[in-house]
């Protein structure tokens, strides 16, 4: 079986679409709060979806007290497993129309969204599942007001350089894979074992992750079993017993 670590929720079709017969785990993330209500509702439904709350980089600005307040309500439900997902994006996007280029939020903006949830998870002993886009060195900069906590987690959908890998490794964080970034992050996934990735789909259909495992098991000269086994028991680690 297979865990897809980074599903995007669809409200429309999210109930149709949790279940998969090829994956035994879905971290569903969340880039608000209602999807992060919508995630902790599907957990209750579906034993094979994780709920994941938190606020995206990208919404920062929407980031209050009244936020925190709601987040910490949905961990006391006890099915919340992550704070997923936030961190910190330098990046120039396009709109929904595809058509106005889009700003990053003020940095300042974001540090303190993001501050604030790797705040609630070190309190609730949750794993972070981390959007890092262009801003490495800026979450680390939050991560050095946590260094006497543990920290945890995954890089969602990594982009980054090798030595940028080596570094979350280094700070206890799997890395996460999808195939939107092969094969330019082939030299970053050649480093890396299988004991250090775990596999996501970034959409709404979660049985596509048998792609993703796939193409790392071409990549990785692995047997598609032997991809699919080691990844979900990444999962199943980083979760540990009390959340499967």
């Amino acid at each position: 079986m297979l865990a897809d670590v980074h599903l995007q929720q669809d409200p429309a079709a999210s109930l149709a679409r949790a279940q998969s017969p090829n994956v035994d785990i879905v971290l569903a993330a969340a880039t608000d709060v209602t999807t992060s209500r919508i995630n902790v509702f599907l957990a209750e439904k579906y034993g094979q979806v994780k709920a994941c709350i938190g606020i995206h980089p990208w919404r920062a600005n929407l980031f209050t007290p009244e936020t925190e307040k709601a987040m910490a309500e949905l961990i006391q439900k006890g099915k919340v497993t992550a704070i997923s997902e936030t961190g910190i994006d330098l990046v120039r996007r396009m709109g929904d129309n595809f058509l106005t280029e889009l700003q990053p939020l003020p940095l300042e903006v974001q540090v303190k969204a993001f501050h604030a949830q790797v705040r609630l998870a070190v309190n609730s002993n949750l794993f972070l599942v981390l959007h890092d886009r262009g801003s490495t060195r800026e979450i680390f900069k939050v991560f050095e007001d946590f260094e006497d906590r543990t920290l945890r987690g995954i890089v969602h959908g990594f982009s980054g350089t090798v030595d940028e890998a080596r570094e979350y490794r280094q700070q206890g964080f799997l890395i996460s894979i999808n195939k939107r970034y092969l094969p330019a992050i082939n030299p970053v996934l050649e480093t890396l074992t299988l004991n250090e990735i775990v596999l996501e789909t970034d959409s709404n259909e979660p049985a596509r992750v048998v792609d993703v495992c796939e193409a790392v098991a071409l990549l990785k000269k692995e047997t598609k079993n032997k991809v699919a086994e080691v990844t979900t028991a990444n999962v199943k680690k980083l979760l540990g017993p009390g959340l499967l």
